[in-house]
């Protein structure tokens, strides 16, 4: 017979094709716990975590180390243990030292064990390790610590939940495996949790694992937070359903298949089942308590647990407390520097299964989280108008959007989308400063088109939503999607005959035709927009838009209306008016007024409260890259800022620009070398970065400049009728005003031109365009030029 075997390739090994049970991504733990057992210190040494973190499988992995083998005494799992006294008789059958024949009470029974347990030890050195104490640790806590003082040279390890909160007691919280790789580099399943999942996958299937699967492995480890025994009984689970379906299984909130294995304990045979054995003695406010916030998909502060919960602020506190202690809450960190709480995701899975199973009871703790954060974005939207408070405003709302997104899908679900859009409309700043305008976009989206098919947006809702998705198109720039999606709006709302809802869209829809250079149809909105009769802050929006429309296109170097309406949008709050000096900074991007909207972004990026207007930022930058592609200069530095808003876009979750208003022009402009080269600079750009490179960049000048364009319409007027020779009294007769108002006129001419006197009014206006200022010469008594009445 012939061997073939050395016919078989070198590289078809057997290693890593079989499923092989050990402890993954446990050697820090694994060496702490083995030098605290080793500190004379300590004597009782507690592991808590949440269900399945894998506190027993650590503890006893550590004790099989041979240095701990001589003096180990028991181990004893106290899973199934119900009172004291059965505890301390496991423990005895655990070191086969049960005492036989003692009928007495149970008390008297729990004493007497204890007693034969304390005389075997006495002075040996010894480690005691009570598994899974959790149900009865409280019973045991007083008879440990007299064991403990009865020998001198015990060491007990407990695995529990929640502590025995001893005073000599050393806890140690085993933390989840991290499912992240810790570097830079990304390589599929390198992470600890995924890791433990591979090697905890059946033989069969893990030998077909592919490439593919592998990225599916981390999805997995992530959904799950790393915790151990969740792992496993995913890896059970891909054996029978896949990757993918296991994935979907595990983002649906469902329970993972039950274990195949015939020697794991009950309460280990789900993740449910694990989740569960710890609730079994929480107090009932406890548990409605962390039922409430299981609904929640931010991090969970005390306000908010107060908000959510059924008890005052010192009760809920203590239930937090409690749920901490109980590991089925973690600490956390909170941005703002304080303590925060958080679930892991196996705990809040259970939480919201349990929800499902009782429909009624999950229908009054639904409906009274979604009206207490409805109620919360409509109170932080209000203070998001007001300035002394918009600061706080849009922090708080950032750590809850994630909840008011929660909260707008089930509503629109549920067929309350007016209520929906409504919650969605209070805190539109903060979804686009916290990066979440393409999420709420999407599920806008949705509701539109689910209308057919569910509840959707009936009726005169739809028309509210298409108003919101427009707001924010017009907003980021997207001018091309604004017009289509408010064109819609006005006409939806005019089906239900609501000349209001209309004349808000229309409002948005005037200035964004303009800025297309549909005239007519601009002027068409507009007309739209003043049929209705519309409050503040949309009246003031209207005298935007008609201001808008009055200027001149393409914009011309001689026009002084534009820095009329600067000054006008200079007067609104911040908002409003940066938005406002936008859209009239882009009416302003022609090739001889460049240098003029440059100006205006600039003004923008200028301003104090910049760092919460981050789209109002980034469309500067953008305005500032086009400033330079239209006077025809500049081209690095166009290129440079368009790649800093592209990525600078990306980097906050704002939608890229349509594709007929991307800054494509930039790339011709530097050459092919140097637009790699800006694009390099670009993307290494954080928002204050740009903003400070297009504020020093180069400034544009126009071709034609005159001290006059400082002037509004009237001053200069006024200054041509100075230069002419007339009087105050003669100006005020042929203009029909009265001669104080035309005084307080020819003073602020003399002020914004830096004249010393009405001559100097004159040579300027009689020296046309390109005039400066006529120096005043020092007189005898020194250089200080001064300013004569009127």
């Amino acid at each position: 017979m012939v061997d073939h075997s050395s016919a078989l390739p070198r590289s078809r090994a057997l290693s890593g094709s079989y499923r092989l049970p050990s402890l993954v991504g446990r050697d820090a733990e694994h060496l702490e716990i083995g030098r605290l057992l080793t500190d004379p210190r300590v004597r009782l040494l507690t592991l808590t975590g949440t269900a399945g973190v894998g506190k027993s499988r650590l503890a006893r992995e550590v004790l099989a180390d041979s240095e701990f083998r001589t003096c180990l005494d028991a181990v004893a799992d106290l899973g199934e243990a119900v009172d004291r006294a059965g505890a301390w008789h496991a423990v005895l059958d655990a070191s086969g030292q049960r005492p036989l024949g003692v009928v007495e009470r149970p008390r008297t029974d729990a004493r007497t064990a204890l007693t034969v347990l304390a005389a075997r030890i006495d002075s040996c050195r010894a480690i005691l390790l009570l598994d899974n104490c959790d149900c009865v640790a409280a019973q045991l806590a007083t008879d440990i610590a007299w064991l403990l003082e009865r020998c001198p040279h015990l060491v007990i390890i407990a695995t529990s939940r929640v502590p025995l909160h001893l005073y000599h007691e050393c806890v140690l919280c085993i933390s989840p495996l991290p499912t992240g790789n810790g570097t830079g580099d990304y390589y599929p399943a390198a992470s600890p949790g995924a890791q433990l999942l591979l090697a905890s996958i059946d033989s069969h299937y893990l030998e077909a694992a592919a490439l593919a699967d592998r990225l599916v492995l981390d999805e997995i480890a992530r959904a799950l937070d790393g915790v151990p025994l969740a792992l496993e009984l995913a890896a059970a689970t891909i054996s029978r359903l896949g990757p993918v379906g296991t994935l979907q299984r595990v983002s649906a909130g469902q329970d993972l298949l039950e274990s195949p294995f015939v020697d794991v304990p009950a309460r280990h045979r789900t993740m449910h089942a694990a989740v569960a054995w710890s609730l079994a003695d929480l107090d009932p406010d406890e548990l409605d308590l962390l039922l409430r916030l299981s609904l929640c998909e931010s991090t969970i502060d005390t306000e908010i647990a107060c908000l959510l919960g059924a008890a005052d602020a010192e009760r809920t506190g203590v239930a937090l407390a409690e749920l901490v202690d109980r590991s089925l809450l973690h600490h956390t960190a909170l941005e703002t520097g304080g303590v925060g709480y958080r679930f892991v995701s196996t705990v809040r899975a259970y939480c919201r299964t349990a929800l499902r199973m009782d429909s009624q009871r999950a229908e009054g703790i639904r409906r009274a989280h979604v009206d207490r954060i409805c109620e919360l974005a409509q109170v932080l939207g209000a203070r998001l108008h007001q300035r002394e408070y918009r600061a706080d405003a849009l922090a708080l709302a950032g750590d809850r959007l994630r909840d008011v997104l929660s909260v707008v899908r089930h509503l629109i679900a549920t067929g309350d989308a007016e209520r929906a859009i409504g919650t969605a409309s209070a805190l539109q700043c903060a979804w686009i400063q916290h990066g979440y305008l393409i999420e709420l976009e999407t599920v806008l989206a949705n509701a539109l088109t689910s209308g057919d098919r569910g509840p959707g947006t009936p009726g005169e809702t739809a028309p509210r939503c298409l108003e919101l998705l427009g707001n924010l198109a017009l907003r980021s720039g997207r001018i091309a999607r604004a017009v289509e999606i408010l064109t819609n709006a006005v006409a939806a709302y005019q089906r239900f005959d609501n000349p209001l809802g209309a004349g808000r869209c229309a409002v948005l829809l005037a200035p964004a035709l303009r800025l297309r250079g549909e005239h007519a149809a601009a002027a068409h909105a507009l007309a739209t927009a003043r049929a209705a009769d519309l409050a503040s802050p949309w009246s003031r929006w209207l005298d935007v838009s008609a201001a808008l429309l009055e200027l001149p296109d393409p914009p011309r170097p001689d026009d002084t209306t534009w820095s009329t309406l600067r000054d006008r949008l200079r007067q609104f709050d911040t908002p409003i008016q940066l938005e406002a000096l936008l859209m009239l900074a882009r009416t302003q991007l022609g090739s001889e007024t460049a240098a003029r909207a440059q100006r205006l972004y600039r003004e923008v990026l200028a301003h104090d409260e910049l760092a919460a207007q981050v789209l109002c930022a980034i469309t500067a930058l953008e305005g500032c890259a086009r400033a330079y592609y239209r006077a025809g200069v500049g081209g690095e530095h166009a290129a440079i800022l368009a790649v800093a808003a592209r990525q600078l876009r990306a980097a906050h979750g704002i939608p890229q620009l349509d594709r007929d208003q991307r800054l494509t022009e930039h790339r011709n402009t530097p050459g092919e070398s140097g637009f790699r080269d800006a694009t390099t600079v670009g993307a290494r750009m954080s928002l204050s970065d740009a903003a400070a490179y297009a504020r020093t960049a180069p400034t544009l000048t126009e071709p034609v400049e005159s001290p006059l364009d400082a002037l509004t319409n009237r001053q200069r007027e006024i200054a041509v009728l100075v230069a002419t020779g007339m009087t105050n009294r003669m100006i005020a007769t042929q203009l029909r005003i009265s001669e104080w108002t035309v005084v307080n006129h020819v003073r602020q001419v003399m002020l914004k031109l830096d004249c010393p006197s009405r001559l100097h009014v004159a040579l300027l206006v009689e020296r046309g365009p390109g005039a400066q200022p006529i120096e005043e010469q020092p007189t005898a008594i020194g250089p200080a030029r001064h300013h004569p009445g009127p």
